[in-house]
């Protein structure tokens, strides 16, 4: 069974700028989604041409690490598309997830995400409805802190009261 989300968002910023933080700083991501309370780059394997590295390690909400890798990466176009390579729960057989960037102009950008993820037949029946939802407000969420953090050069107060609290420990 397959499910598919889609979000797209304006950001008020030069698409290199938004480029460096999704691409060029790929395995970052954890200094600004909450969802991903902390990553670091792979950097012992070949990455794809023009790629800074060759994916990363997510620490996320509930599943553990997760390994992703890039499954193409193409500069010019200002695109790239990774996928889980380990540490995916059982019950997804694969997730993966493509991101794109395009100038709308001298300061504003359009990011479009894409993510596709697959279940077996049981559990995926039940599950693909909850997923649908969670990771639908969730991906929002991230797209939100994504624009804030490129805008303001510092992480949503979402991500700030996350990484005060693990600081804090």
């Amino acid at each position: 069974m397959h499910l598919q989300l889609k979000g797209k968002i304006e950001i008020n910023a030069p698409a290199d700028k938004v480029w460096q933080v999704i691409a060029h700083n790929y395995g970052d991501i954890g200094q600004w989604a909450v969802m991903i309370p902390a990553s670091s780059a792979i950097t012992g394997m070949p990455a794809p041409d023009g790629a800074p590295v060759a994916g990363r390690v997510c620490s996320t909400q509930g599943f553990g690490d997760v390994r992703e890798q890039f499954t193409y990466y193409d500069e010019a176009a200002r695109r790239f598309g990774y996928s889980a390579a380990e540490g995916l729960p059982s019950f997804i057989s694969r997730a993966e997830n493509n991101w794109s960037v395009r100038s709308l102009g001298p300061e504003k950008s359009e990011v479009t995400m894409r993510g596709e993820i697959d279940f077996p037949v049981f559990p995926g029946l039940f599950l693909i409805p909850i997923f649908k939802l969670v990771l639908g407000r969730k991906g929002d969420q991230m797209a939100e802190e994504l624009k804030y953090f490129v805008e303001n050069d510092e992480p949503h107060p979402r991500k700030q009261k996350q990484l005060w609290a693990h600081n804090s420990r």
